[in-house]
């Protein structure tokens, strides 16, 4: 099999087990889903938070640090993934969604931002979904 983008291959051994592996796409999941509730409450909290003392969550660096986890932590998997399964969609789904974030959220009006953010986390969710259901092991082998 030929290398993706030159880097890895999938004849590599992935660095972790498939249990592991379905575990961290899981997660990866609930970090987006969890980005993307943060993204949409947010605006409608945003005069309760100091009140409660969480007014970091209406910072941009919080949002900033929350999209370099999910794009490092689907970095992981996704290359872990193709090294188990050899295929690569999800990687196209992890990159629509990183593009997402980080050039047409930007872009973007303020109300058409919430549209941007749920755009992008679908794409990371479907990419963790793909490599999760192509990462476990065969049941009926």
């Amino acid at each position: 099999m030929e290398p993706v983008l030159g880097l890895f291959c999938a004849e590599m051994k992935s660095v972790i087990g498939a249990k592991q592996l379905a575990r961290l796409d899981i997660a990866g999941i609930g970090l987006t889903v969890a980005c993307a509730i943060h993204c949409l409450i947010t605006p409608i909290l945003l005069g309760a938070l100091p009140l409660i003392g969480a007014e970091f969550l209406g910072n941009e660096a919080f949002e900033s640090v929350m999209i370099v986890l999910i794009a490092l932590l689907a970095t992981f998997t996704f290359i872990n993934g193709y090294r188990l399964h050899g295929k690569t969609a999800h990687f196209w789904f992890g990159a629509l969604g990183l593009l997402v974030f980080l050039l047409l959220r930007p872009a973007v009006s303020h109300e058409l931002e919430p549209f941007a953010t749920l755009l992008g986390g679908a794409c990371f969710v479907i990419g963790h979904y793909l490599n999760w259901k192509w990462s476990k092991p065969c049941e009926t082998c």
